[in-house]
């Protein structure tokens, strides 16, 4: 969900309509074999560099996060930071998110970051900290004033453990009336439909609206 949010950021900062102190919120609902995931998240951009998001899925997964977004030329870079709390795990992320204005209606976009995974037992039991360097490329693509398309290619890397390394691709269609925004997304590969689980699921859907106040 953090990725959504900065590709968000992204599309306002570009945008000479920004606004803040008013915050944006998101309903998802995501496929997780014959199981799905409902996930609520808000957003505020408190100034014009300063981001904050908080979210809540249905297995009791809770993250926060703050971002710091800036112009450089024609780019827009933001770096961030997250903590997610599970029953039985900590996840711990910082990253870099950088996008571009490729003409008036294609964006290009890339994200990088580091990933922490501890157990809430790693102590007691004498486990590592597990791993990961998550990176995605991508491009956004506007289709008319109600509609948009995006396509992200994702590589998540295994620090440690078994170090292992996982594809996946993200197609997405959204919907865009005035105050709600309908979306879909199918993904291809492994991936997790939540940060808090600990398997990957191979090809998942995700459908969902945001809400603009």
């Amino acid at each position: 969900m953090r990725f959504q949010i900065l590709l968000l950021s992204l599309c306002t900062s570009l945008s000479v309509s920004a606004k803040y102190h008013e915050p944006d919120l998101s309903v998802q609902l995501s496929q997780n074999s014959d199981e799905w995931v409902g996930t609520v998240t808000a957003n505020l951009q408190a100034t014009e560099e300063i981001s904050f998001t908080a979210d809540i899925d249905s297995t009791g997964y809770l993250e926060i996060g703050s971002g710091y977004g800036v112009m450089f030329g024609q780019f827009y870079t933001e770096a961030f930071v997250s903590y997610g709390r599970a029953d039985l795990i900590d996840i711990y992320n910082v990253g870099v998110f950088t996008g571009t204005a490729l003409t008036k209606d294609i964006m290009l976009f890339a994200n990088t970051s580091h990933e922490w995974r501890d157990n809430v037992f790693s102590d007691a039991l004498n486990l590592k900290t597990n791993r990961e360097w998550k990176n995605t490329f991508g491009a956004s693509y506007t289709i008319n004033q109600w509609s948009n398309f995006s396509y992200s290619f994702t590589h998540d890397r295994e620090l440690t453990g078994s170090k292992s390394y996982y594809n996946s691709q993200d197609i997405t269609l959204t919907l865009k009336p005035k105050w709600v925004e309908p979306y879909v997304k199918y993904t291809f590969g492994e991936s997790r439909v939540s940060p808090s689980d600990r398997t990957r699921t191979e090809n998942s859907y995700e459908i969902g609206f945001n809400l603009r106040f």
